[in-house]
């Protein structure tokens, strides 16, 4: 089995730390470059819109930037909200350009969305997201062919369409897509997308979630699809270490801009075994239990043990974490991938090789 490593980048800052927006994109790129130099694998940036922490708007532009300063990685989005970039074929051509600067290294991860806000701000329909989407995905692999095609859907329409530059390498390129439903699992499955899972749902839900996904490819007859895994992964003495160390960026990240009450987690009541909502003030969330649920932290010793505990039941592809977190300073942000370069990576890789 072999698991490629890479970071997600959200170019974020904390206004609680006085973090300048052109610092975040400077030290994210600089920080890039170092994760290509210490042998990571991959490089990913989110993408949100009107953030007051200023989270990346433009994430196939920031590609273009990360493959510059990353020249041996990987480099994907993760995700990029396809409904929101206009035309369908324009994201296409955006997404060649990139692949032909980066060499042919692009990874595409797309979803459909979530926020109605964002929608809204581009006056765009947000109950109409999932047609897009799926018009967005139909678009996109008649563009990948390369040659001209017509296009006629309830939302976009193709007329002669040709993507120039066309992707370096004939044919589709890899494509991920963010399914945490079973009905947008079987649409990834449709499109023979790979799946992409956000860092918040349990290990233990993460396989039952990973189980149907590959037991609807089956059923579509899709044959074995790729899965990628993002998560946090907090270095420090011990666990108790890691999470004081990384609690003002991961407070940011996890209670501003991924607050629970946002995004909709829930979580099984320990005395009634029932999922229930989550909210922020419940003493359980952010707490060393919640996070030993879904994340890796502690020395880099403990975390390559639970990575190679845990990373063969999932039978990934790429394993993502967050390489700076919003306020995070480019000192710190470099001693933990160093950290992880030396003793977490050679480790896990070598034990999950020898499985193969």
């Amino acid at each position: 089995m072999s698991v490629k490593f890479g970071l997600s980048l959200s170019f974020q800052t904390n206004p609680g730390l006085n973090e300048a927006w052109d610092t975040s994109y400077r030290e994210s790129l600089e920080l890039a470059s170092e994760a290509d130099r210490l042998g990571f694998d991959s490089i990913w940036a989110s993408e949100h819109h009107g953030e007051a922490d200023g989270y990346c708007p433009s994430p196939v532009v920031a590609c273009a930037a990360l493959a510059v300063a990353a020249p041996h990685c990987r480099i994907g989005q993760g995700v990029a909200l396809a409904p929101l970039y206009g035309h369908p074929l324009r994201l296409a051509e955006d997404l060649s350009v990139v692949d032909n600067i980066s060499g042919g290294r692009i990874e595409i991860g797309l979803g459909q969305g979530y926020r109605p806000a964002e929608f809204e701000s581009f006056g765009w329909n947000f109950k109409t997201r999932t047609r897009a989407f799926e018009e967005s995905l139909d678009i996109l692999g008649l563009a990948w062919r390369g040659e001209r095609f017509d296009y006629e859907g309830r939302i976009y329409n193709v007329k002669g369409g040709l993507l120039r530059p066309p992707p370096i390498k004939p044919g589709p390129l890899p494509l991920w897509v963010g399914a945490a439903a079973p009905a947008a699992r079987a649409r990834a499955v449709r499109y023979r997308a790979g799946l992409i899972v956000a860092p918040l749902i349990e290990l233990q839900h993460l396989t039952r979630q990973i189980k149907s996904y590959d037991d609807e490819a089956e059923r579509q007859g899709a044959g074995s699809l790729p899965h990628s895994l993002m998560r946090e992964v907090l270095v420090g003495d011990s666990a108790a270490d890691a999470i004081k160390r990384h609690k003002p960026y991961i407070d940011h990240v996890y209670r501003v801009q991924y607050a629970p009450e946002r995004t909709g987690q829930t979580y099984i009541d320990p005395a009634t075994g029932e999922r229930k909502p989550l909210t922020g003030d419940n003493p359980m969330y952010l707490s060393e239990a919640f996070m030993q649920d879904r994340w890796f932290l502690g020395t880099p010793a403990e975390i390559a043990a639970k990575m190679i505990e845990w990373l063969p039941r999932f039978s990934l592809t790429h394993f993502i974490f967050q390489g700076r977190q919003p306020g995070m300073t480019l000192r710190h942000a470099v001693d933990s991938l160093e950290a992880l370069a030396k003793g977490v990576l050679p480790v896990v890789r070598a034990k999950l090789s020898s499985r193969a």
